[in-house]
């Protein structure tokens, strides 16, 4: 784990937090999104570098992100360049009320 982890605080809402179907490192991960999110509004990390400071696998992390865009705890955007190529990728928080981002 050589990547600096952010030092931002974690929030699970009792939603996620409860939610039988959630897998516990999904409930772990939206912790994390929610405290990525607070200095610009969505989570910027790789799935590689939020696998390096968990211990596990990209694949995991992305099968963990599916999951929790599934269920509408967040919204995942993707960065595309002009030949439709992905650059990056937003995830937002999804809370009640709130404005989806557009996709």
């Amino acid at each position: 784990m050589n990547q600096e982890k952010p030092g931002y605080w974690a929030v699970i809402p009792a939603k996620v937090r409860y939610d039988e179907d959630l897998r516990p490192n999904a409930k772990l991960l939206y912790a994390e999104i929610t405290a990525l999110s607070n200095a610009e509004g969505y989570c910027w990390a790789s799935n590689d570098r939020l696998a390096d400071w968990y211990g596990i696998s990209p694949k995991t992390v992305e099968s963990l992100i599916r999951q929790l865009a599934r269920k509408g705890y967040i919204t995942v955007e993707l960065l595309r360049d002009d030949k439709k190529a992905i650059t990056g990728r937003r995830i937002w928080i999804d809370r009640p009320g709130d404005p989806v981002p557009p996709i």
